[in-house]
């Protein structure tokens, strides 16, 4: 149900709100002050090339816009950005503080002495005055600010003062490299910043040192109040206080009998397996023995809660939601719990340690689903991806593996950006689980107030993703103990493992068919929303069902299809969905569902993730637009079928028709500009789009998706294809049976093997 579509030309002449002269007269002085400033940096604190940054208008957010002949011509190495500020100039309007981005950008003596002189307003040569129409895009240019490298991260909690507090440094890839650099930092200027945080009384604990896309991560310990100092070294990009792991409850709030015994047989040897880490579980234990398998991380004794956590978590993981009193069925999931809290080192880079645990692991297993209901007790910082995000990340685009993270219980942190969503629930390539108030399929639910919020960061911007149960004071979630009994209590931690045990059942569900991509995209499509539909902030995409059969299970009206292919760079697919011809009245409501995996580059913060997919709907195939010859803005549209006179009398006028069929307008599409294109899902890995027409305007209708790669702000070619997932359900308001009509129309079309009566098809 795909077919290759040709590219369509269009594009208007673009509009620069700066002349040249302009750009001498705003950035002249500003590169005179870089300049004299960077040849009087101590060379101790400097490499040979001298990081800067350089803000975009926000007109030129495109990749396309990236400065390359300037970076040529001057010998400069791009090596990031950051999130910041601008105003957009447009023809009749200026719109303020509008999100832009500032380059990182690094360039020797010589660089910058050409830089100044660029902008002098002297006669410039030919190539030089290519350089300089990069340069008129750009609003300010200036050396980093210790406010930019100091990170006062929201939510950490200060640890009482001690003789030397635990830091992450960052430093950028190597500035010396010119080009986009993203090879780490070089042994010579790593040396640098060792000897310079020696001379402050500190120690780079230079064995926990970590490279992650060019970006090198490591532990400094220094004496109190000595980060600003600290920030002084040109290549960092980045330090702020080491956060520690989320801590359990020490305590359950109170008690319940328990679930029926005897507990039911454990789960059958293939069944999926959920990798869990957490405190620790008594495997011995009646409702665990035979289902989980524990391995222990580290052999420090279990602190108190520690057992009742762990052994929560896997349970939800295990049964899902459970009461007092029910009798228990066999578990359809298998779970390998790593007992890793508390952490195996005390010298405050205990986060180092078990982010390199759970890389191992799950890099070793065949496992696709892994529950993490623990993490930085940090929330996502819009500058700066966190060193476990851009791992797991990594990990999961690499080996097809779907983390499922608690979002966070700090909903209710009133400081600046304190309730976000907490590492690594801001991945771009996982799913983020928040907590709401009631169970599916209760209604009148909402978010519990301590479940953390959005916005994400840029590739996953509506975090959390999904909520599930979690409970809250009035109506506490019940953990479930080894030996069947229950305590009580409430938060992130158990929403995630609940939508874990709901997804390993989907995953069996879906059969050969199940990748990770697949799983995130039943899991936002079939999310019920929140009443409330400007409350994603707080509530993502909606709260899961408890189990995906009902939700897979196709009424007479409806139909749901599950796409899968592999996209080349530049490639157009078009998807015929599955309206049949026999729907002749009423309407139609069409929802779709994209998901998919991408490459992430930390040192982008604004541009985090690679690949990008774009969307267009086209509604009837027989219907294009015929373009007025004397005035382009005027078009019409007309059925080329049905109307055959009239489209060799336009053609006749000389009127220009379309390559393709006519487009039905989307909040994210080819024709958005580009900042409301970031907005509204440009680059994420996870898009949505729903629409509701007359059955008479539609005619095998098609989604077209084009796949689009950048590497260090830049578009790039020769990358590989990308695998997606496309849920589609196609609904008859008018109660037509669509199931059946659709089953006639694209035989095609197979349903699922699964051991249940549901009724989807791919």
């Amino acid at each position: 149900m795909s077919e290759m579509i040709d590219r369509a030309g269009g594009g208007g002449s673009k509009y620069h709100p700066y002349t040249l002269a302009d750009s001498q007269r705003i950035l002249g002085p500003q590169a005179q002050m870089l300049r004299n400033t960077a040849r009087a940096l101590d060379e101790k604190l400097r490499a040979n090339h001298v990081v800067f940054e350089a803000k975009l208008l926000p007109n030129y957010l495109a990749n396309s816009y990236f400065p390359e002949k300037l970076v040529k011509l001057l010998g400069l190495t791009a090596l990031g950005s950051r999130p910041a500020t601008g105003d957009l100039v447009l023809r009749s309007r200026t719109e303020l503080d509008v999100p832009t981005k500032s380059l990182i950008i690094a360039g020797d003596n010589d660089s910058l002495e050409r830089l100044t002189h660029i902008l002098s307003g002297d006669t410039l040569d030919r190539r030089e005055k290519g350089a300089a129409e990069d340069l008129r895009r750009f609003s300010d240019i200036h050396l980093p600010r210790v406010t930019e490298i100091v990170k006062e991260s929201a939510g950490v909690v200060s640890e009482p003062a001690e003789e030397r507090e635990a830091f992450e440094a960052v430093l950028h890839p190597d500035p010396d490299l010119p080009g986009i650099s993203r090879r780490p930092l070089s042994g010579e200027i790593f040396g640098k910043f060792e000897r310079y945080i020696r001379s402050l009384g500190g120690e780079v604990v230079s064995d926990r040192r970590d490279v992650v896309g060019g970006l090198t991560f490591v532990p400094v310990l220094l004496p109190s109040g000595k980060a600003k100092e600290a920030a002084a070294f040109n290549p960092l990009r980045s330090i702020r206080k080491m956060p520690r792991i989320r801590p359990v409850p020490a305590i359950p709030l109170r008690s319940a009998p328990g679930v029926s015994k005897p507990a039911p047989p454990p789960a059958e040897s293939d069944a999926p397996e959920v990798l869990i880490f957490d405190a620790g579980v008594d495997v011995s234990s009646d409702f665990f023995a035979g289902s989980v398998s524990q391995i222990e991380l580290t052999e420090k004794s279990a602190f108190p809660g520690c057992i009742e956590h762990g052994s929560a978590v896997t349970g939800a993981v295990l049964y899902g939601n459970v009461e007092a009193g029910s009798r228990l069925q066999s578990p359809q999931v298998r779970a390998t719990h790593f007992r890793c809290i508390p952490g195996h080192d005390s010298d405050g880079v205990e986060l180092y340690w078990l982010l390199d645990q759970i890389q191992k692991r799950v890099a070793d297993s065949d496992a696709m689903i892994v529950n993490l209901s623990l993490g930085p007790e940090v929330p996502v910082d819009d500058g700066e991806p966190h060193r476990w995000t851009a791992v797991l990340d990594a990990l999961a685009y690499e080996k097809d593996i779907l983390f499922v993270v608690a979002a966070g219980n700090n909903g209710e942190e009133t400081n600046k950006g304190g309730n976000r969503v907490q590492v690594p629930a801001d991945m771009a390539n996982g799913l983020s689980v928040g907590a709401c108030d009631r169970p599916h399929p209760e209604i009148m639910w909402s978010r519990s107030s301590y479940s953390a919020i959005g916005p994400g960061r840029p590739g996953a911007t509506v975090q959390p993703t999904v909520l599930a149960y979690g409970g809250d004071a009035d109506r506490p979630f019940a953990r479930m103990m080894g030996d069947g009994r229950l305590s009580y209590d409430w938060g992130t931690s158990y929403a995630a493992p609940l939508a874990a045990h709901g997804l390993a059942k989907l995953s069996t569900q879906l059969g050969d068919r199940c990748s990770a991509s697949a799983l995130r995209a039943f899991a936002i499509h079939f999310a019920e929303p929140h009443a409330d539909s400007n409350n994603v902030l707080e509530s993502g995409h909606g709260r899961l069902p408890a189990d995906f059969s009902n939700a897979l299970a196709c009424s007479d009206r409806q139909v749901t299809v599950l796409y899968q292919a592999a996209i080349d760079r530049d490639q157009i697919l078009g998807f015929t969905l599955p309206v049949p011809g026999g729907i002749d009245r009423g309407k139609v409501k069409m929802k779709w569902t994209l998901s998919y995996a991408s490459p992430t580059d930390p040192t982008e913060a604004v541009e985090y993730t690679e690949s990008g997919l774009e969307f267009t709907l086209r509604p009837h195939s027989e219907i294009y637009s015929f373009r007025d010859p004397e005035n382009p803005r005027r078009t019409v549209k007309v059925n080329i079928q049905e109307d055959e006179d009239r489209v060799a009398a336009l053609l006749e006028e000389g009127w220009k028709m379309s390559q393709q069929p006519s487009t039905r307008s989307q909040k994210v599409g080819p024709k958005a500009s580009e900042s409301s294109r970031r907005r509204g899902g440009k680059w994420e890995t996870v898009m949505q789009g729903q629409d509701c027409l007359r059955a008479r305007s539609l005619h095998l209708p098609r989604l077209d998706i084009e796949f689009l790669t950048r590497e260090g702000g830049v578009l790039t070619r020769d990358s590989p294809p990308v695998d997606f997932s496309l849920v589609v359900t196609v609904e008859s308001l008018s109660g037509l049976p669509v199931y059946d009509l659709a089953k006639a129309d694209f035989p095609v079309l197979s349903e699922l093997p699964i051991p249940v009566p549901i009724r989807l098809r791919t």
